[in-house]
């Protein structure tokens, strides 16, 4: 499943080509949930960005009513934190769009005959991310607020905190995320996909 439709068809045809049978080609997140929850298919191919709504999302209500579901996240989204949450989540793969077609097909039968399937980089960046400083939920809060521009003051009041608590909580993030300051510590979350662009 992606919203674009060159990329959906080029995929089928891959697939195809290698004796899978496509069952359906969704354009967007709630095509996605309603044709896997008619079509049932052995493993879905989703994209995590989406028109309508987040990848995440997608994966979230589907595993809801179907846990053992495979899903294989196919994206060009190659932050740490993405990849982490899509694992989290249930997914079975995570894989990048540069695959090449073979390689792909060899991951999907790889997910219906039960097991799971990481490329090489997204492994490498699960395992960066399990052992790096994490944030926790409220400083990412913290670091959404600033990257909407949001001094520690306004931060403050928003999450009726004091000034002192914001400070600690940006001197944690820049630590964290080995940022100098705190526009770069918002560019750096957006690249590990802690944030949305």
């Amino acid at each position: 499943m992606d919203d674009h439709p060159m990329v959906r068809e080029g995929l089928a045809g891959v697939l195809a080509r290698h004796q899978m049978k496509i069952v359906g080609l969704a354009a967007n997140g709630r095509q996605a949930i309603e044709m896997y929850l008619s079509l049932l298919p052995d493993v879905m191919l989703l994209d995590l960005r989406l028109p309508d709504q987040s990848g995440f999302d997608v994966v979230r209500t589907i595993l809801k009513s179907h846990p053992d579901g495979r899903i294989i996240i196919l994206s060009s989204a190659q932050g740490d934190a993405s990849i982490y949450t899509a694992i989290s989540l249930g997914v079975k793969g995570y894989l990048l769009k540069g695959i090449d077609g073979a390689t792909l097909a060899e991951q999907v039968r790889h997910v219906v005959a039960g097991g799971r399937s990481l490329s090489p980089e997204t492994a490498e960046k699960l395992t960066q991310y399990i052992t790096s400083g994490k944030l926790s939920d409220r400083e990412v809060e913290v670091l959404g607020l600033i990257s909407q521009g949001k001094s520690n003051k306004e931060i403050a009041d928003l999450l009726f905190v004091t000034d002192n608590t914001v400070k600690m909580h940006v001197k944690k993030i820049l630590l964290k995320l080995h940022a100098n300051d705190r526009t770069q510590a918002v560019v750096i979350a957006i690249q590990r996909g802690l944030l949305d662009a």
